[in-house]
């Protein structure tokens, strides 16, 4: 008997940080090689982050060099 082939979950973080200026929203993007500008993002590592969000402030210090202040998750996609 065989064993039945593991599978393999990926979860990737993405931060969308806003701010306003002179009454006019903007939005931080990030350069990643290969790809136009984009959101700060990156995968969730369980063996190093505790939490979703210990992983998205890991991303994003790295990313942005900012430590976030209030994080709030908006939203989750899921689909297999």
């Amino acid at each position: 008997m065989s064993a039945a082939p593991a599978h393999v979950v990926s979860i990737g973080l993405s931060a969308a940080i806003v701010s306003v200026a002179n009454e006019r929203p903007c939005v931080l993007t990030v350069q990643h090689p290969g790809v136009e500008d984009a959101l700060p993002f990156g995968p969730f590592d369980p063996l190093n982050h505790r939490t979703l969000d210990s992983g998205l402030r890991r991303w994003v210090g790295e990313q942005t060099a900012l430590e976030l202040g209030y994080a709030e998750q908006l939203y989750t996609f899921g689909d297999r």
